[in-house]
């Protein structure tokens, strides 16, 4: 039995998933099995990936699913973690890629957590040329997690035996409400800062400016404001604040940034906050972009 099942979804990802699964492979760690879900691709993503990986999937290495219709990533993950073997649960979408240490650092704290969140700093573009490198300083577990600066599935790995699935009603932010859930329920959650996963940004990932996504984000809101402590809600309320503002609900922007400003009047001492609440609150950027 291997010790880690890695479930790649894929929806048409001809373009990038034989990259996707050589960055699985070419790992130092080598215990594991990868879990391919094709959720019915209708370019030539199928054909990638049995001309490239063909003998791995007949030697069992690779395990190849498809959904006899489009079913969306959390249906596919979900199956993932359904039919692996692995004791750890480790997510990669089918246009990231992992530097070759990545699982061997990352299981070697599984001992003390349930969920390992390797996060983020590199994005790369379509031919794999670094676009940017956040810099963004992380503080506490709670402030990320909260804040929604938290999700990315192919930086996530779990311990299988949590059986800690993604919400079918949620086809975008179900990686944020994954691991509010996850906290709440008590969960023990490791945030590491390694730089090991890569995120391409391409036009045909989805959109944060999707109106669905705005929807997403309130729903949680709903169904998790009164679970949060108190000590960690300003947190929240800014960020569906900041997501509102996006979306041009000032209304609902200026409710959540007062109910933020009123758990905690500190929050706009923070200069990336004060900026964003400046950016999104008065529109200045459409205002220089008017100019």
């Amino acid at each position: 039995m291997p010790e880690v099942s890695v479930i790649i979804p894929v929806y048409n990802g001809e373009k990038y998933i034989k990259n996707s699964i050589n960055s699985v492979l070419n790992q130092t760690f080598k215990d594991f099995e990868i879990i391919i879900v094709n959720d019915a691709s209708t370019d030539n993503t199928e054909k990638v990936i049995f001309e490239n990986f063909n003998e791995l999937i007949n030697s069992g290495e690779i395990r190849y699913f498809k959904n006899e219709k489009n079913k969306e990533r959390v249906y596919s993950r979900n199956l993932g973690l359904k039919e692996a073997k692995g004791s750890y649960i480790f997510y990669l979408d089918y246009d990231d890629i992992w530097v070759k240490d990545y699982i061997e650092k990352t299981i070697k704290i599984f001992d003390k957590y349930d969920v390992i969140y390797s996060y983020p700093r590199s994005f790369i573009d379509e031919n794999g040329n670094m676009i940017r490198f956040s810099t963004k300083k992380i503080s506490s577990l709670e402030k990320v997690i909260f804040s929604g600066n938290i999700g990315y599935p192919s930086a996530t790995a779990i311990k299988k035996e949590t059986n800690l699935l993604y919400k079918n009603d949620f086809l975008m932010r179900e990686d944020w409400e994954i691991f509010i859930r996850a906290y709440l329920n008590g969960l023990k959650i490791a945030l590491i800062d390694n730089n090991s996963v890569y995120i391409r940004e391409h036009q045909n990932r989805t959109s944060k400016n999707n109106p669905n996504f705005y929807k997403a984000t309130l729903k949680i809101y709903y169904e998790y404001k009164n679970k949060i402590r108190e000590e960690y809600r300003h947190y929240f309320y800014f960020h569906i604040s900041e997501i509102a503002f996006k979306f041009g609900d000032f209304k609902t922007g200026y409710n959540m940034l007062i109910k933020a400003i009123k758990q905690n009047p500190a929050i706009l001492l923070d200069k990336r906050n004060l900026l964003t609440f400046l950016k999104r609150g008065f529109r200045i950027d459409r205002f220089f972009i008017s100019k």
